[in-house]
């Protein structure tokens, strides 16, 4: 398929789960990608349209040489998904719910999931400016409408970047140069880091409490991703798509 024939995408979160998906996903479909992680990308690739960094979302000068390598390699920047971020299986140890959070917690939280993605818009919004087809894919999740006892900041910042993907939505949709902005909501998605968090199963359903009564796999997050990139969203801006098995809708 070529949905994505020749744009430029820059994916960060890419050394697995849902970032990893996304990005053989754009591959599929035509793009080249900048890949970023915080680790080394074990399953690179050698496909000549592919490059890998190692990118903290927290530091500015790493998002420049982020966007710097997209242009320089490939000639400009079309497409950024913000998959990078902490969930709640990737939380210290310790008691995180909202009578017990620590502001060290709260504020990693808030580091990497919001001021990252924050962070990445702001530094990449005037290179795909230059682009006649530029979208930005923001990651949040369910828990952002829904309440997550055990890990309030986690919910709290999901929250966040769906506001400001609203926020960011309009103020990229004045002008000629019109910057596509929406967000994704994953519920529970089989990633490495999510398992820990979804115990046995019950009675032989997956996941009784999910409409679908199961998990989603990264690719089912990924498809949606690629829809949101490409130009069958062309007059999507401002919107959030819910991958969850209809759990957001209980």
């Amino acid at each position: 398929m070529s949905r994505l024939l020749d744009r430029v995408a820059l994916v960060t979160g890419a050394a697995s789960g849902i970032g990893a998906a996304t990005v053989r996903a754009f591959l599929h479909e035509g793009a080249r990608v900048v890949a970023t992680d915080a680790v080394p990308i074990a399953w690179r690739t050698s496909d000549d349209r592919f490059v890998d960094l190692v990118h903290d979302v927290r530091r500015a000068d790493q998002w420049h040489t982020a966007v710097a390598t997209a242009v320089e390699r490939f000639g400009g920047l079309d497409i950024l998904v913000n998959s990078a971020g902490l969930n709640p299986g990737a939380a210290p140890s310790g008691r995180h719910d909202p009578e017990h959070v620590t502001l060290e917690h709260w504020r990693l939280m808030q580091e990497v999931n919001v001021e990252g993605t924050v962070l990445g818009c702001q530094i990449a919004l005037p290179t795909l400016r230059r682009s006649s087809h530029a979208a930005i894919v923001n990651l949040s999740s369910v828990a952002a409408i829904i309440g997550v006892p055990a890990n309030a900041a986690y919910g709290a910042s999901k929250a966040a970047i769906w506001s400001y993907t609203k926020s960011l939505a309009l103020h990229s949709a004045e002008g000629v140069a019109t910057i596509r902005c929406n967000s994704v909501h994953p519920g529970g998605i089989k990633t490495a880091t999510f398992r820990p968090l979804t115990g046995g199963r019950a009675g032989g359903i997956e996941a009784p409490h999910v409409p679908m009564q199961r998990y989603g796999e990264p690719e089912e997050v990924a498809a949606a991703i690629v829809f949101l990139a490409s130009d069958d969203a062309s007059y999507v801006t401002g919107a959030e798509l819910f991958v969850d098995g209809g759990l957001s809708a209980t």
